[in-house]
């Protein structure tokens, strides 16, 4: 005969979130076998029933039923994970930012991507994630470019 396992203390609360996630087609399907595991340990079933019920290893439903146990519902969760480090600095990040935000020098009338890139020292596509992240257009900092106002244009437009 199988041992059963420690009692897991619950609220009514947390019992009726388990039972819905339980039965979510919704939830991932994670979520779902990791809530299925804490309500049958709370109805008293061993290790090894919950593991031959819920096919997974015994590894598995400890690691859960700990978890549990330590946090309550935000045990159930994923662990933030590290991810990639970040490829460029903030400080690379704002010489982006502030090159799009300042007048072009040699004659240009705004800044392109590529023009951007090339001044700052980095792709075109990360200055295009840069810029959408910040919400920056440089490209439409002024709509008619290099349109000079011409002082006789009613006159000219009279005659026409």
């Amino acid at each position: 005969m199988a041992r059963t396992a420690k009692e897991i203390p619950v609220t009514e609360e947390q019992r009726h979130e388990l039972l819905m996630m339980s039965r979510s087609q919704k939830l991932d399907h994670r979520y779902v076998l990791r809530a299925s595991i804490i309500l049958l340990s709370i109805e008293g079933e061993s290790v090894d029933a919950i593991m031959k019920r819920v096919q997974c290893s015994r590894k598995a439903v400890n690691k859960w039923r700990n978890r549990f146990r330590e946090k309550g519902m935000e045990g159930l969760q994923d662990m933030p994970r590290p991810g990639k480090a970040p490829i460029y600095s903030a400080e690379q990040k704002a010489a982006v930012i502030e090159k799009a935000c300042t007048k072009p020098d040699g004659g240009y009338t705004n800044w392109s991507q590529q023009r951007i890139a090339d001044a700052v020292g980095m792709s075109k596509s990360h200055v295009n994630r840069i810029l959408m992240e910040a919400n920056l257009k440089p490209h439409k900092v002024q709509y008619w470019c290099g349109s000079v106002r011409d002082s006789e244009f009613e006159a000219k437009m009279t005659n026409i």
